[in-house]
């Protein structure tokens, strides 16, 4: 029996004659206040007709004998249907009984209403009766005897209003029946949205207000008070979109710090302060803080932060409660500044006095730079209607002068210009637009009359099927910020659209208009890899008040601390309610309207609700227990469900969700954020129309098996539930779920293979799920599934080798750390266009199939340390728009197909520290960022690069010289922004330092020189460095000397970077100590991912760098007073799991490092992700309690730092991968620590004196593949054990005078594909058996001048290609005689630099 889908009535696309036809006796029409309401009518009684003629069919009404009953009721819902035209013309044309026909259209939408709860119960009865045994159903109040005789009333009740309003309209009131004009239909239409095509419009005209702002922020002197920068201005006219784009613009990231707070005329210092504390720190718990623990926080945490904050919609005259306000902002460092959007120059007046103001700690900014707005000229507001109307190409010479006449209505506020434009867009006719132009609206007396009448002509005009979307905005309070995806399920289980689809078409529209707008947070922070995340969206204040008027009687706001609730149930017309300040007054839920369809919390504690509290509210649909809007919420990241709380207000432990909730049929959407649910009442499956469930960071310890018979579950949020270990083995029954969220289910440990069964299943995030070591097998054959994230999934080992995901487009698997490889299949994954594999240490090669991801366009391989090559096809991703390969540290070539990438636009190839070369062709990229920082392997570039015109960015830090230097060529070829150097010098004249002509110097690359001749710390401030958000790199540099400098403390002191610096070197700076900002550089250098000090001749202790949160390569040279490295090093919760290298060099009196926060191996590990570490000259260093697990060691006369007794326990992802010991004077003792090093592949071993015979230790390293010897003038003789190593594929000595042969052994290394012999003077014959290493490839012979012969073996070596001999007159003279036979078959032969292809040439 097919199933009444109430959810899925789609709205008809036909408007009636109010939004698209005119009478054409009458010039101007007019709607009373009284009749607003009844605007919406149409739309409802719309939907229900539709509804109705679908269940004329149904099997259902058959089933229990209301066929007859519904067909009445649908042809007198088509009668009334057509009759609502002639009501809508007679009610707006302002006819005498227009009162009366706007009283008669809220009573019809009250019966439509009542009608559609009537269907919807029939139809939950239907699936309840589906579902429970037949025992259960006779003992309970689903008996479907009772059912019958209740729905038999029922049926006749809404069939008599029915008539009963029939009788009304027709008789009483005469209305007629109409035929509408047809209306466009949307099928297949689209609205494109862009987030910011409204701040564009909005700024139309407000050029000099925008200069004017962003002049006093930049402007800041050290001395300089906090400022308040008012705007001032009526409702509309763009105060909000001002300060947004204020926000929004580049020149103001000189803030170390950005919030908004929207206030309105609810003036609440908590909600304030707590707004503020949450831009700060979004995962903390702020559940019945006290003003004081806010207020203490803030101090704290603004004490060292340049704060910009935005205070919107600020009405509070109250001069105390302004002073209490300012009294919390007044912790921030000078030069921050407040920007307030306010409609009263009263509320400026106040901000002026007080203590704090008179004190000048905190004030307004003169009246002469307070903005004050205007309303735009006509030719303003017709330029914003253009942009939303045509087109670059259009021609609207015929549609121009009644623009401007409707332009005219607008009254200046851009807001009405932009909802108009948009209307207009959709009716391009010259007869359209005059109804327009001709169509007036009166709304009384009441605040910005005139705005709102002109924004009701928007709305009069929108279209039908989102109007009644536009007005359910009056559920949420000014201000709140909506998520997107939440408000359209809202809107589907409310029955206003079909799907989500719809509900994107429908927000985009809304957009357009300016009813929606995109939130500042939101709009800043969106990336184009999250184009389909969630939008957070709010609502300008007279469009809110626009929707609370239109549906005035069907929305209420029920404070649970008014004297008498008992009058909301009174409330005939309330379809929609929030309840306010609840806090355990149960009684408040006798009283709530029975009727109400949804139902919000709002500003209220998470308190444990009556059992009865919906026994009398059978009708909802949408039931929100959170009461926050996004910005309230923690990110998807963090659950910190710690915090504050009040004493005796503390949240319960544990809360049960009413038994009554089972008596809400109805329920379709249910959010349940953050309430401590441990587990779900037992009736609950029994709500059986319920589509989205959202119980995020809630206490669940377990799931009901039975919740999987909610059949219709389309959305389903558990994350954050960090107790619960398993779901349903059931799941699977879910036919409809196409939303599955288990980000932060930590111990959740499997799940069940019934989850292959989800065949709708579009969105699935599983983001730390730590406890998921597999996938069932069947998994990767989800059709429909378009997004997964498996991030952070850290004991994950392997994919399902089946992959036919064939819907997939998004793939988050970074941070699986135990993830060894790809599914070789994985290339199946056709329309793939996001993948993030960074973290993923353990993926070493990608499968071949990998480069059939055609549609793939952004790819992170960033910090996949043992990742060493590409797969040689990997130019065949011809979409490929971003690569990052960040820190790929065993990555040592790019394939040469790389080149054939023509859509890359950037490549990230930072800390690929064994990258050796560029691929020759490079240059034929469209590259426009470039980043080889920290590339140390790179030994030049290819010259083509100054032919990449498209380049814009090229990035480079610690290169070789020569490297180095030829990027400064290639930026000047390519005019890219270069390195700035300023020699600081003294004006006599002006009695200052050159220093001050930084001030108007805008560039990426700044070196700062000769700081020694800044003759006044002043001139260092008037430089202004921190307001250059440009600067990406900055040296500051001191001439060098040997005595303590003060004066240097206090020239740093005013020489802050901006905080958009990443890459900052301090030179010769001879202060003890460090300026205060520098004691909190992670608050002021939040992006430094390079410092460097050196010859800081007097500094004693370090400061917090182990705070810097993006730090990855810090090097230290010449600093003698530091002897220890401890905790302050780290701060308080510092750990440094982004940095990648360490440099030391002359830190001869460095004793200790620690890598724990105490030093002892009882700790969390700080250092767990190092790649490389080089120490030069550091004898003394030991890191405590062990060293870090480092991949590559670089140590030169730095003897003490290698582990004694292995790494202990403590975690890291990498493992012991290279190591260079260089001009070390080791014990034999000391040796012995390399067995603590098993992992080794490649060591080498350099000019250390001593040294007469290698290390037993070394015999440990079976992994060995490259062993280099070098400049050990003592060492005697190779140890047997060599030829154990039978991993090794290159081994070279060279000047190791006093070898004389090589042990037999060596002939075991079968692996061998390279010998380097060089500067071997005590070698005078090779082994005869060299021909028995079957894998030689290359054999290089190099000033071994002793060495006269080649063994006759060498004739049998069939896999030697090249053979290279150089500097060896006598050898040479006999390959090119005696012994030319022996190394004939050898491809290529290379005789004191002559390339010998073909042996007889001799």
């Amino acid at each position: 029996m097919r199933r009444l889908q109430f959810t899925l009535s789609l709205l008809r696309f036909h408007k009636p004659s109010c939004s698209c036809r005119l009478v054409a006796s009458f010039s101007e029409a007019a709607i009373m206040p009284a009749e607003v309401g009844g605007m919406i009518a149409s739309a409802v009684g719309n939907r229900i007709a539709a509804k109705l003629g679908e269940l004329v069919s149904d099997e259902i009404a058959l089933l229990w004998g209301f066929q007859d009953e519904v067909e009445g009721m649908k042809e007198k819902m088509q009668d009334l249907e057509a009759v609502m035209l002639d009501a809508d013309d007679r009610m707006r044309r302002g006819e005498r009984d227009g009162r009366a026909v706007g009283r008669w259209l809220a009573k019809f939408k009250a019966v439509a209403y009542d009608v559609e709860d009537v269907l919807d119960e029939l139809d939950a009865n239907e699936l309840i009766n589906k579902t429970q045994s037949k025992l259960k159903l006779f003992f309970s109040r689903n008996n479907q005897l009772i059912q019958r005789s209740t729905m038999a009333h029922n049926m006749k009740r809404v069939r008599g209003k029915i008539g009963k309003i029939e009788n009304e309209g027709l008789q009483t009131l005469n209305l007629v029946s109409r035929e509408a004009r047809a209306e466009r239909s949307g099928n297949g239409e689209t609205f494109a949205a862009i987030s910011t095509q409204g701040m564009k419009a909005g700024m139309v005209g407000r050029d000099t207000e925008m200069k004017k702002i962003i002049t006093l922020l930049v402007r800041s002197e050290a001395s300089e008070d906090i400022s308040v920068i008012p705007i001032i201005g009526l409702g509309g006219l763009g105060k909000s979109t001002l300060a947004e784009s204020v926000l929004a613009d580049e020149r103001v990231n000189i803030f170390n710090f950005k919030a908004w707070v929207h206030v309105s005329k609810q003036f609440d210092l908590r909600k304030i302060a707590g707004s503020i504390m949450k831009s700060i720190n979004n995962s903390i718990n702020l559940e019945n803080c006290t003003l004081q623990f806010l207020h203490d926080n803030l101090k704290t945490e603004l004490a060292t932060t340049r704060y910009l904050i935005v205070l919107d919609d600020l009405w509070e005259e109250d001069g105390k409660k302004l002073e209490e306000l300012k009294r919390m902002l007044q912790y921030g460092c000078k030069g921050s500044k407040i920007i307030v959007t306010t409609r009263n120059q009263s509320v400026v007046a106040k901000l002026s006095t007080g203590v704090l103001a008179n004190q000048r700690i905190i004030r307004p900014v003169p009246d002469s730079d307070q903005i004050k707005l205007g309303v735009l000229s006509t030719d303003d507001c017709w330029e914003v209607m253009k942009q939303m109307v045509f087109g670059p190409d259009d021609d609207h010479s015929g549609l121009e002068e009644i623009g401007r006449e409707i332009a005219l209505k607008c009254g200046g506020v851009p807001l009405v210009a932009n909802s108009l434009g948009r209307v207009m867009s959709e009716l391009r006719t010259v007869k359209a637009w005059e109804d327009i132009r001709n169509t007036k609206i009166f709304l009384g007396s009441r605040d910005q009359k005139d705005t709102l009448e002109c924004l009701m002509l928007s709305y009069y005009y929108m279209k039908l099927e989102f109007k009644m979307c536009f007005t359910y905005l009056a559920a949420f309070p000014k201000g709140f910020i909506m998520d997107s995806d939440r408000l359209i399920l809202q809107w589907i289980a409310l029955g206003y659209i079909h799907a989500k689809d719809d509900g994107e078409r429908c927000i985009n529209y809304l957009l357009g208009m300016s009813f929606l707008q995109i939130s500042w947070s939101s709009s800043v922070s969106r990336s184009p890899a999250h184009d389909k995340t969630p939008r957070e969206l709010t609502t300008h204040d007279l469009v809110h008040d626009l929707a609370s008027t239109i549906t005035a009687n069907e929305f209420l706001v029920l404070d649970a601390n008014a004297l008498e609730p008992r009058t909301w149930n009174k409330a005939r017309y309330v379809r929609h309610a929030q309840l306010i300040n609840y806090k355990n007054q149960s009684k408040v839920f006798r009283y709530l309207p029975a009727k109400v369809r949804s139902l919000h919390f709002r500003d209220s504690g998470k308190q444990q609700l009556p059992r009865m509290a919906f026994s009398r509210s059978k009708h909802i649909r949408v039931l929100d227990l959170n009461g926050h809007s996004v910005r309230g919420q923690s990110t998807p990241r963090t659950f910190d469900l710690g915090g504050c709380s009040v004493e005796g207000q503390s949240t319960p432990r544990n809360i049960v969700l009413p038994s009554s909730i089972h008596q809400c049929k109805l329920l379709r959407y249910l959010d349940a954020t953050a309430l401590p649910i441990a587990s779900l009442p037992k009736s609950f499956h029994t709500l059986q129309y319920m589509q989205t469930l959202i119980l995020s960071k809630c206490s669940l310890e377990t799931l009901p098996d039975n919740i999987c018979s909610l059949h219709k579950i389309c959305y389903l949020d558990l994350s954050g539930n960090s107790s619960l270990d398993k779901l349903p083995a059931s799941l699977g029954k879910l036919s409809e779920l196409s939303f599955l969220n288990l980000l932060g289910c930590y111990i959740l440990q499997e799940l069940p293979e019934s989850i292959c069964e989800l065949t709708c299943l579009q969105h699935l995030d599983m983001s730390e799920c730590r406890a998921i070591q597999k996938l069932p097998d069947e998994f990767g054959s989800l059709p429909k599934l378009t997004f997964l994230s498996l991030s952070g999934c850290s004991k994950l080992t392997k994919l399902p080798d089946i992959v036919r995901l064939e819907s997939l487009e998004h793939l988050n698997l970074s941070n699986c750390h135990e993830l060894e490889s790809l599914p070789k299949d994985f290339g199946n994954l056709q329309k793939l266009g996001f993948l993030n594999l960074s973290d993923c240490y353990r993926v070493s090669v990608l499968p071949e199939s990998f480069c059939q991801l055609i549609q793939l366009k952004d790819l992170d391989l960033s910090d996949c340390h043992h990742l060493s090559e590409l797969p040689d096809c990997f130019g065949d991703l011809s979409e490929l728009d971003s690569l990052n390969l960040t820190s790929c540290c065993k990555l040592q070539l790019l394939p040469e197909s790389f080149c054939k990438l023509f859509k890359l636009r950037y490549l990230n190839l930072s800390y690929c520290m064994r990258l050796g070369k560029l691929p020759s062709s490079i240059g034929d990229l469209k590259l426009r960022i470039l980043d080889i920082s920290c590339a140390s392997s790179l030994h030049f570039l290819p010259d083509n690069i100054s032919n990449m015109t498209s380049l814009n960015q090229l990035e480079v830090t610690s290169a070789l010289p020569r490297v180095f230097q030829k990027v400064q060529d290639i930026k000047r070829d390519l005019n890219l922004s270069r390195l700035i150097v300023h020699n600081v010098h003294k004006i006599y004249k002006e009695r200052c330092s050159s220093i001050v002509n930084l001030t108007q110097l805008t560039c990426r690359e700044l070196r700062v020189v000769e700081l020694q001749n800044v003759r006044h710390p002043e001139d260092a401030e008037r430089a202004k460095l921190r307001d250059k958000s440009d600067l990406r790199v900055l040296l500051l540099r001191w001439r060098l000397q040997r005595k303590e400098d003060n004066r240097h403390k206090a020239v740093l002191e005013n020489l802050v970077p901006p905080r958009t610096l990443e890459q900052f070197l301090l030179n010769c700076y001879m202060s003890k100590d460090f300026p205060n900002w520098m004691s909190h550089i992670s608050s002021y250098l939040p992006s430094l991912t390079y410092l460097n000090l050196s010859d800081l001749g007097t500094c004693d202790t370090l400061p917090p760098f182990g705070r810097l949160p993006t730090l990855r390569n810090l090097v230290m040279k010449n600093i003698p007073n530091i002897r220890k490295i401890g905790k302050d090093f780290y701060g308080e919760d510092g750990t440094c799991t982004k940095l990648r290298r360490i440099q030391l060099k002359s830190m001869r009196n460095l004793v200790e490092w620690w890598t724990t926060r105490s030093g002892e191996d009882n700790g969390e590990f700080l250092i767990p992700n190092l790649h490389r570490v080089e120490l030069i000259d550091c004898p003394k260093l030991k890191f405590l309690p062990y060293p870090p697990k480092v991949m590559l060691w670089y140590l030169e006369n730095s003897g003490e730092v290698l582990p004694e007794g292995g790494f202990g326990k403590l975690s890291s992802s990498t493992l012991p991968f290279s190591l260079k010991i260089v001009n070390c004077i080791f014990s034999p003792e000391k040796w012995d620590r390399l067995q603590h090093l098993p992992t080794l592949e490649i060591f080498q071993v350099q000019s250390c004196r001593g040294l007469r015979a290698l290390p037993e230790a070394i015999q440990y390293c079976t992994s060995l593949r490259n062993l280099y010897l070098s400049s050990l003038k003592d060492l005697e003789l190779l140890p047997e054990w060599l030829g154990h190593l039978t991993s090794l594929e290159e081994f070279v000595i060279r000047d190791c005078p006093i070898v004389t042969f090589f042990p037999e052994s060596m002939k075991n290394l079968t692996a061998l594909k390279v010998i380097s012999l060089r500067d071997c003077k005590g070698l005078d014959i090779l082994p005869e058996w060299l021909g028995q290493l079957i894998s030689l490839q290359e054999f290089y012979i190099i000033r071994c001048a002793n060495l006269i012969s080649l063994p006759e073996s060498m004739l049998n070596h069939s896999t030697l290609k090249k053979l290279y001999i150089w500097g060896c007159s006598s050898l040479v003279e006999r390959c090119q005689g005696e012994y030319a036979y022996r190394i004939s078959h050898i491809p290529t032969v290379t005789l004191n630099n002559v390339l010998c292809r073909a042996m007889d040439e001799f």
